[in-house]
């Protein structure tokens, strides 16, 4: 009996052709639900970059959708009767919507994903998901958070499922007598599948990759251009994240115009000795804030709106700088802080094929001049590894969850809550010998934003979820300066305050490739007599050598930042989609290896205004070309020959 559908035939490629169109349309709804949900986060300033965009989706969507089917393909391709039966069919159908399940659900969770992170994600995701905390207890969490998601998920496969029976292969009363026909007309097929994957045979020389959503967006609106299943797929298998470059061909002039080795500012050991700072030895505490954008904190925001009046009142007796995130995760702020690493490739440096090369943190450093180290994180042992790297490069004493030993006290998705780890941590600093330096990182404010029941209604809630919960850790760093302040080594302590990475943003400013990184930066001594704001730029690889510094110790370092005591004016760097950046001076400028984008900060803080062919012969823009050009050799060619070290 002859089937009926929006489409029948008895003809195998065309078939399979309208499979494949039912599959992208279906990954095009997904792109539609990513923009409209994260639509805040871009800028398209005319038709014709919409236009762009649109043509650059349909050209990766091509792509993914034929790179996803693979499986259902070579099914289907075979020359042989099969193909018509009943059961083959329908195993083929349940490996089709298998493939477009995962399709689905990997675009709509980067929906929710690319709020904190904006970019698509990596093939490092597995990896990652390892090492981020106890996975059980956080899936069922984010399922219940945005189960909104999950019934688009839903209706979306329902609809595949639904439309995919009316896509209808006729039996056949026989089987084609003409093998050798239908082996052409395999092969043909098997072209044009492979030449879909490529991304096309005329439009670029080189199979698709994610570098080349830059032919259709501005490096910060690549993200609709390209889609997540293509993101991960294409990025899954690489072993090494880097490549060699060989911007300049000798190492003098790479040398010479940037160097990640730092001297120390005290550049002899009697003129260090002689000094009372380095006589008393000052401890260091270094307090990483979870998700704490610079923009929730009164003190930096110039429309006066506050989440934070116990920091506002901290940064009124502080040095303040204008920090600066060198990523967007989690993962990728310890190295960075802790010893100049940021991290310039798709896959954080702890995970990476790299993390094992031969480093020096700055707890190494300090070890040798008779500090005592640790590194206090609330959540899971294990937790993103920081427990593994900070061991590897020189913490004595590492306490997690496990180490604080009080359930009760349990947030039920992440670790301890924050006012009590913290005060725990007050404890423990009194138990150590002086000097020390010692790192805390919050957790509380992060997804899904809990605070303790006994503070249920207390702070304010605004018009992001997340800042409730930076008022309940502005809060318990109050309890834990009160409790500090009471013990006998809080006067010789120097207190560093900053952050992870930023989150969410309300106004503009923050959405653009500069304000997306803004940070606070914190340096508040209490027997300091100086206090003042800076528009110095300080990020979070510039950390281990200003401590150096601050300390006076004569050793010199290998890492990725400057001394704050050693640069006027600063800089930044940073990673993002396959697209490296640098601000430096007035100027942002972005490279994806090969086009540059620029733009004036200053003057255009919302960074609408490419500039590149106007300043394509500016002096000053061909020196910050090279500049990041050298960091950019000294950082992949240091990482792949294991030079992380100063011989």
């Amino acid at each position: 009996m002859k089937q009926k559908g929006i489409f029948t035939t008895y003809k195998i490629f065309p078939y399979l052709l309208a499979k494949y169109i039912l599959a992208f349309l279906l990954l095009m709804a997904t792109q539609a639900i990513f923009y409209f949900v994260n639509s805040s986060s871009f800028l398209i300033n005319s038709a014709s970059d919409a236009l762009m965009i649109m043509l650059g989706n349909i050209h990766f969507g091509i792509s993914t959708t034929a790179l996803v089917l693979v499986p259902y393909f070579v099914l289907n391709i075979i020359p042989t009767g099969l193909r018509w039966k009943p059961t083959y069919k329908t195993i083929s159908e349940v490996v089709y919507q298998i493939s477009i399940s995962l399709m689905l659900i990997a675009n709509l969770a980067d929906t929710i994903y690319f709020q904190w992170t904006l970019r698509r994600t990596t093939g490092d995701i597995f990896k990652y998901l390892t090492v981020g905390g106890d996975m059980g207890n956080l899936i069922p969490q984010f399922l219940s958070d945005f189960w909104g998601y999950v019934v688009v998920f839903v209706v979306l496969i329902t609809l595949s499922i639904f439309l995919s029976k009316k896509i209808v292969l006729q039996p056949r009363k026989s089987y084609p007598k003409s093998l050798l026909r239908d082996s052409i007309l395999s092969a043909v097929f098997a072209a044009f599948v492979v030449l879909a994957i490529r991304g096309g045979l005329f439009l670029q020389y080189k199979p698709l990759s994610p570098i080349d959503a830059g032919r259709y967006a501005q490096s910060n609106n690549t993200p609709l251009v390209i889609n997540t299943p293509f993101s991960i797929i294409k990025t899954f298998s690489k072993q090494s994240s880097i490549d060699k470059v060989s911007y300049f061909a000798s190492d003098e002039k790479l040398e010479s115009i940037f160097s990640p080795i730092s001297q120390p500012l005290c550049d002899t050991i009697a003129t260090c000795e002689n000094d009372s700072l380095a006589k008393t030895k000052p401890n260091v505490v270094l307090i990483i804030l979870e998700s704490f954008s610079e923009e929730y904190i009164g003190f930096f925001n110039r429309k006066g709106q506050s989440f934070t009046p116990f920091l506002d009142s901290l940064a009124a007796h502080s040095i303040v700088y204008q920090g600066m995130a060198n990523g967007k995760r989690s993962i990728e702020s310890i190295p960075a802080f802790l010893a100049g690493m940021p991290t310039f490739m798709d896959e954080p440096y702890t995970t990476s094929t790299y993390s094992m090369n031969k480093i020096v943190g700055l707890p190494q450093i300090l070890k040798r001049h008779d500090y005592h180290t640790s590194f206090f994180h609330g959540a899971y042992n294990g937790s993103m590894n920081f427990d593994g790297f900070t061991k590897a490069i020189g913490v004595d004493n590492y306490f997690g969850m496990d180490e604080y030993n009080d359930p009760s006290d349990y947030d039920g998705n992440w670790g301890i809550f924050d006012e009590p780890f913290l005060l725990f941590m007050a404890d423990k600093l009194s138990e150590f010998p002086q000097p020390f330096f010692s790192t805390v990182f919050t957790i509380s404010s992060h997804h899904p934003y809990t605070i303790p029941q006994q503070h249920a209604n207390r702070f304010a809630k605004g018009e992001l979820p997340i800042l409730e919960t930076v008022m309940y850790t502005d809060y318990a760093l109050r309890r834990f300066f009160e409790k500090a302040s009471r013990t006998e080594w809080f006067n010789n302590t120097l207190f560093i305050i900053s952050a992870d990475h930023t989150a969410q943003a309300m106004d503009d400013e923050y959405k653009s490739d500069f304000g997306i990184y803004k940070i606070p930066m914190i340096f508040y001594h209490p027997n300091a007599d100086t206090a003042f704001v800076s528009e110095h730029l300080v990020q979070q690889i510039d950390i281990m050598p200003t401590v150096i510094d601050y300390l006076q110790i004569n050793e010199p370092s290998l890492g990725f930042g400057k001394s704050l005591y050693q640069t006027a004016g600063g800089y930044h760097i940073a990673y993002r989609s396959g697209c490296y950046q640098l601000i430096k001076g007035n100027y942002l400028l972005r490279f994806d290896k090969e086009r540059f984008e620029i733009y004036n900060v200053v003057a255009d803080p919302l960074l609408t205004d490419n500039m590149a062919s106007k300043l394509e012969k500016d002096p000053k823009i061909e020196e910050l070309k090279q500049y990041l050009k050298a960091i950019i050799q000294q950082y992949n060619n240091r990482l792949i020959n294991n030079q992380l070290t100063i011989e």
